[in-house]
């Protein structure tokens, strides 16, 4: 097993695929499956028309923060917590502590923010080129200005313990920034080549089934592959193509309607 080499080019021909790392060195198989997520090297050979996931107009702010560092004294949560509010949505979520205690004082608040009003600073600062959504912000990435206003409009916005835990996260410079992408796929497959995972669809998190679809990717994958000869390989990824095709669209179009609705500007 291969780590942490860098993919720099993939290729095909009638009797395998290949793969060659920006050292240069190649590797040859009878197949090769795409699992290299939202900004997939292996989706621009498998569907070369439509490489991108597209930025769906809005951001998504992550974070944790530890229960011991807020000055929140009321009731804990007792599970997921959604509110509302015009362009900003939130998701808030009690987590165990890191090594899975529920301890009062051990316990973590998990928040993420739906972001719909900053897709210019996202733009401004080159997570965002044009229509694609090229990589996340870290919280260092961000001026203290920018952090400032964040823990100003949670404070503003947001019941506690949720402004608590942002103001935290912000406080420590501990979250990231994400620009939402999404991609509806029309091949999953070409030749010996496959895409599974954020390779093959890219939904909205806002959906909650990402994960899930792509544990049945690869279940469909191992069925369709089992006891095949390496001279049936793109008929079998034909067939994973078939099975797979619909569901994956399915998935990021049921998140699409929120997206359209909820994006300010893409």
């Amino acid at each position: 097993m291969l780590h942490r080499a860098r993919v720099a080019e993939v290729g095909q021909d009638e009797a395998g695929a290949w793969a060659r790392t920006d050292d240069g060195r190649r590797f040859g198989a009878d197949l090769l499956i795409g699992a290299d997520g939202h900004r997939s090297l292996v989706r621009r050979a498998v569907a070369p028309g439509r490489p991108d996931a597209e930025f769906a107009g809005y951001a998504l702010w992550l974070g944790v923060a530890q229960e011991r560092d807020l000055s929140f004294a009321g009731r804990w949560p007792g599970g997921l917590d959604i509110r509302d509010s015009g362009d900003h949505v939130l998701l808030g979520y009690p987590l165990a502590s890191a090594d899975g205690s529920t301890e009062p004082g051990e316990r973590r608040l998990g928040w993420a923010w739906y972001d719909g009003t900053r897709n210019a600073l996202f733009r401004r600062l080159g997570a965002v080129r044009g229509s694609v959504s090229h990589h996340s912000l870290r919280a260092t990435d961000l001026d203290a200005d920018v952090r400032d206003g964040l823990a100003r409009e949670a404070a503003s916005r947001w019941p506690r313990p949720w402004r608590d835990a942002i103001a935290d996260s912000v406080a420590r410079a501990d979250f990231v920034g994400t620009p939402i992408a999404e991609y509806v796929p029309e091949h999953l497959a070409c030749g010996r080549m496959l895409l599974v995972g954020d390779a093959a669809h890219v939904p909205t998190p806002m959906t909650g089934r990402g994960f899930g679809t792509s544990l049945d990717d690869a279940e469909a994958l191992a069925r369709h592959l089992r006891d095949v000869d390496a001279d049936c390989v793109p008929g079998a990824l034909l067939a994973h193509e078939a099975e797979r095709l619909g569901p994956a669209r399915s998935l990021v179009l049921s998140g699409k309607g929120f997206s359209s609705s909820f994006s300010r500007s893409a």
